[in-house]
């Protein structure tokens, strides 16, 4: 009786288990792929880890309508399963499926990510949107929320790996070792590389080469090799970025961060200005641009900034849109991208981007931009594929007496036209990480800041970390030059700390420390508590973020500024009857006592101290969009 007790259990915990999607295929994605885009034979092995060893094993996923039964593994040897599954290049979630035979013909189907699975795939409803304990824990007998996730890539074309990467900063030298795969074009026919742009010999046998650079000086070099094979096919390309300078690896502590807030920073090109329409000039684009940030760049390096916060680079919508004030406002912040890989033509050119980014690298700088993730505007072009979003559902709005921010946080909009990504979908969530590489990778980013974290699936943050370490900075083939994620997510301790990697869990290397913000505000701005209750505060967030390169702030866009909101109190920029306004310099001077304090408390923290532009010297501001002025005393023609 127990055991049939314990059989009904298992069979309930299977089916809780199981994640299926309804068997929904993956949509094209609608970009143009290399090859054949055919089939292609794709191997899945399995080592169950088990005290009891399953009489079969079978792998089951969308492929296959999650069917235990269509696709068994054999056991190659003992104890390890193999098998392939002819797939389309694209984004498969999948798992193992441990098949137990029992006695009078009963059969136990046990469903278990891949443990050697380097990707996940979360679908909705993975978890309740309080809990907070979410791990991704794969193998016999354990119960993950969460699928593997395999991207099979085109079979036509061959593929390049990065097998060793060693680094001699002190020799000036760079060696590479590669291995490739011809695809169905034949043998590769030609491989090439380049460093910093220029041609680089490489020593290629046919299916391993290497390559090695010397006499590199202290800055970030870049390698990229491509491969084409006899049928003309492409690989694509292996990118391996590198800083010689002292920092090496671990460069983010050796200064602050800056958050250049494009728009509203410093104007380089009059030529970019132009209003989409808004209701007040604090509500429109003001005229910043990438061209001011690269002449801004000697002031930053003076100001003692090693990296630099830019606003989203992609395309924002065009015109004016519906926000609070019965006012209408235009994308200036770089939050509502209508493009996925076009720049925002407020910003300037491609070749723009490349100068400020080259710029900065010049002066050891590194540089991260805005990624946003969460959604995207109604007049992307992602929203050919309507299934790739999750229904409207307002964040701002309530049901059953329960802000949507807080019921279903991974699943509301922002605005109801900025459709939120469902990343259930697994061609979506492939997509979108895709996009973030392609951006670090064309414009030799260091980093990404993170929107919105708390508003999207484990599974985002987890693929793009384990695909930064694998394509960016190599870390298992010997690359030690960090690739910074950190992210934003607006809340308190525990759940800013379950988006952090620990113990190994490929999430956000840090995370802005926002209890810290509050305490040092507290501390500083309104005195409100005493220097042992901000150290009480200091501890807690030390103890809570272990080894991860947390950040922290005095202020940012999303709240007053520090001048304002500890003199005034909380001020909101619509004043009935007004319309939006705007702060003047506070009448207290000793704010600005107050707030060298503060300045002087978190440059000697063991976090990376983040400068909102224009708090170096306490500009004014309410709430959003106040509180992003422009940077007025550096505009030329301007007093400040």
């Amino acid at each position: 009786m127990a055991r049939t007790t314990a059989l009904v259990a298992l069979m309930l915990l299977t089916a809780c288990n199981r994640n299926t999607d309804g068997g929904k295929a993956a949509p094209d994605s609608g970009e143009d792929k290399p090859g054949s885009g055919g089939a292609c034979a794709t191997t899945f092995r399995y080592t169950p880890t088990g005290d009891t060893p399953p009489d079969n094993v079978a792998v089951a996923g969308i492929f296959n309508n999650w069917d235990a039964e269509a696709n068994p593994l054999i056991e190659v040897s003992s104890g390890v399963w193999e098998g392939t599954v002819d797939l389309p290049p694209g984004a498969h979630p999948y798992k193992f499926v441990e098949v137990t035979e029992w006695s009078m013909g009963e059969r136990f189907e046990g469903f278990v990510c891949d443990p050697d699975a380097d990707l996940i795939h979360c679908e909705d409803g993975y978890k309740e949107p309080w809990e907070l304990d979410w791990s991704h824990t794969c193998g016999s007998g354990t119960e993950s929320t969460c699928n593997s996730l395999k991207i099979v890539a085109d079979c036509a074309v061959p593929t390049l790996k990065v097998d060793r990467l060693t680094v001699d900063r002190a020799g000036g030298t760079l060696d590479l070792s590669i291995s490739g795969v011809a695809g169905d074009g034949g043998a590769i026919a030609d491989v090439q590389a380049t460093l910093d742009g220029s041609s680089i010999a490489v020593s290629w046998t046919g299916t391993t080469g290497t390559v090695r650079a010397t006499g590199l000086d202290s800055g970030r070099h870049t390698l990229r090799v491509d491969a084409t094979d006899a049928g003309g096919n492409t690989a694509e390309q292996l990118y391996v970025p590198v800083w010689m300078d002292g920092a090496g690896g671990t460069p983010f502590r050796e200064g602050s961060i800056y958050f250049a807030f494009v728009d509203r920073f410093a104007n380089g090109d009059v030529s970019l200005d132009g209003s989409e329409g808004a209701t007040a000039p604090i509500a429109d684009y003001a005229g910043g641009d990438f061209a001011g940030v690269t002449q801004m760049l000697d002031y930053l390096d003076d100001l003692g900034v090693r990296t630099i916060w830019l606003s989203n680079p992609q395309d924002n919508a065009e015109g004016a849109w519906a926000g609070d004030c019965d006012a209408v406002y235009a994308g200036y912040h770089a939050y509502w991208p209508d493009q996925a890989r076009g720049i925002e033509e407020h910003f300037g050119s491609e070749a723009d981007l490349h100068t400020l980014v080259d710029g900065a690298h010049a002066r050891g700088m590194r540089v991260i931009m805005d990624w946003v993730a969460n959604h995207v505007h109604e007049d992307h072009p992602y929203m050919a594929h309507p299934e790739w979003f999750n229904d409207l559902a307002v964040c701002q709005d309530s049901s059953g007496g329960q802000s949507n921010w807080d019921r279903i946080p991974e699943s509301c909009w922002f605005a109801p036209y900025l459709p939120d990504i469902d990343y259930g979908q697994p061609e979506i969530l492939h997509l979108m990480v895709d996009d973030a590489l392609w951006w670090a990778k064309t414009y030799e980013l260091d980093g990404l800041r993170v929107d919105a974290v708390k508003h999207m699936p484990h599974a985002v943050v987890w693929n793009l970390e384990q695909r930064i370490r694998n394509e960016i900075e190599h870390s298992e083939a010997g690359g030690d030059t960090e690739f910074w994620t950190v992210g934003e997510t607006f809340d308190g301790l525990e759940r800013i700390q379950a988006y952090i990697t620990q113990e190994g869990r490929p999430q956000l290397d840090g995370q802005f420390d926002f209890p810290l913000y509050y305490a040092v505000n507290s501390a500083f701005g309104d005195r409100s508590i005493n220097l042992r209750d901000l150290e009480g505060a200091l501890l807690t967030s030390e103890a809570a973020w272990g080894g991860a390169l947390m950040s922290s702030f005095l202020g940012n866009h999303d709240v007053m500024r520090f001048t304002s909101v500890n003199t005034e109190g909380w001020q909101s920029s619509c004043e009935e009857g007004v319309g939006l306004r705007a702060a003047w310099a506070p009448g207290d001077s000793g704010i600005y006592a107050r707030m060298k304090l503060a300045w002087t408390f978190l440059y000697t923290q063991d976090m990376v101290p983040l400068v909102y532009y224009g708090d170096e010297f306490g500009i004014p501001g309410y709430t959003d969009p106040d509180n992003r002025q422009r940077l007025s005393w550096y505009v030329p023609g301007v007093d400040g």
